[in-house]
């Protein structure tokens, strides 16, 4: 039987995009409803429901694992079921028919934990910015943009004058004339 596995994680496929390509190839689609790393109960009863000959769909990688010992547990647990596994955006076929040079492994396992570090950041910055936070470098006082202007516009202070006055650097000056 070919099962198809998605999760929120919309690093690359929206939900919508992984559940039609999967849609494609598989009969039947286990779907989480969060894309949080623990509680995976759909992942699980699908590794339950798979035997022998059966093939396993996903998008990608990071979908199907949040770290690459995940991912080796996985893939040797469908080994162990005689079963496959194909990664439909790599066009990657993991059974006990593939091998992979060394190079070509380590370039995978590259991009999913490049992939995994990505997913990871901007899950940090949507909780905290759902939390209030503020995102990014702080914005200067424009009072003291204004200041630091009026002094070096005046010609009566040095450069390290203003800054030490207003603390606003040489380049944050240079970039507020130029406007």
């Amino acid at each position: 039987m070919n099962y198809g596995y998605a999760r929120p994680v919309e690093l690359i496929d929206s939900m919508d995009a992984q559940e039609q390509k999967l849609a494609e190839h598989a009969e039947k689609l286990y779907l989480e409803d969060h894309n949080d790393n623990k509680k995976r109960t759909q992942l699980n009863a699908l590794l339950s429901a798979m035997k022998a000959g059966d093939t396993l769909y996903v998008t990608d990688l990071f979908i199907l694992a949040d770290s690459t010992k995940q991912l080796v547990d996985l893939v040797n647990t469908a080994s162990a079921k005689e079963t496959a596994i194909i990664i439909l955006n790599k066009g990657l076929s993991i059974d006990s028919e593939t091998s992979l040079t060394f190079s070509a492994s380590l370039n995978l396992i590259s991009e999913f934990q490049s992939d995994i570090v990505k997913f990871r950041t901007r899950l940090g910055m949507t909780e905290a910015s759902s939390k209030g936070k503020q995102l990014g470098r702080p914005k200067r006082s424009d009072d003291n943009i204004k200041k630091a202007i009026e002094m070096y516009m005046s010609k009566k202070f040095t450069l390290d004058e203003i800054k030490k006055e207003t603390n606003i650097s040489r380049a944050t000056l240079y970039r507020h004339l130029d406007l």
